[in-house]
């Protein structure tokens, strides 16, 4: 994955977990899964910030 790439990416994880935190509320999901859901996301975010260094 190209430098540009990697940048796409973790870009769009953070707007996912942004749009996500959004409208959790809206859709009635419990704070539970909303914490299950932005780990996972996180734990994405991580691995892409790892693969930038």
């Amino acid at each position: 994955m190209t430098d540009e790439e990697l940048k796409q990416e973790i870009e769009k994880v953070k707007q996912k977990i942004a749009d996500y935190t959004r409208i959790a509320p809206l859709l009635g999901i419990t704070p539970e899964e909303k914490e299950g859901q932005i780990n996972l996301m996180l734990d994405d975010l991580s691995k892409l910030l790892k693969e930038k260094k």
